[in-house]
């Protein structure tokens, strides 16, 4: 368990990641194996400024900071899949960080109305966007 958690966020963010595995799943983006691994990895809403994913221990964190309204309701939903799309990197291809592979597993999984929350992430994310989409088109994986 995670010191200093907040019990009703982390009871939405679980909420949302369920939602995002089924979602990817009914899609095909992600194989059954990889639904159940991303079911395993246990989200917590906690008071810190960013999220992290832990993967030795197979959790990720929400800041409680995210759950505001005025961020919107896919604000939520697009940080609970970034913090999945690490973990689902780092099963599939081994990476680590915001790589190209991090950002093909976030193309799988994140909802598209919701990508575009990661173009304020970083400076390069919207060109990686870019890449990963364009991979998972030649591979025959855009799915929409």
């Amino acid at each position: 368990m995670v010191k200093g958690y907040c019990r009703q966020g982390t009871v939405k963010c679980r909420q949302v990641s369920d939602r995002i595995i089924k979602s990817a799943r009914k899609k095909g983006t992600i194989t059954a194996y990889e639904a159940r691994y991303l079911s395993e990895v246990t989200v917590w809403c906690v008071d810190q400024g960013r999220g992290r994913a832990y993967y030795r221990h197979n959790d990720v964190t929400i800041p409680k900071w995210s759950l505001t309204e005025e961020k919107g309701c896919g604000y939520i939903t697009w940080y609970v899949a970034h913090e999945l799309s690490h973990m689902l990197a780092k099963k599939r291809w081994g990476t680590r960080g915001h790589t190209v592979d991090f950002y093909r597993a976030l193309v799988d999984i994140c909802p598209r109305q919701h990508q575009s929350h990661e173009y304020g992430y970083q400076k390069r994310s919207p060109k990686k966007l870019r890449q990963a989409r364009a991979i998972q088109k030649e591979k025959g994986y855009d799915r929409r």
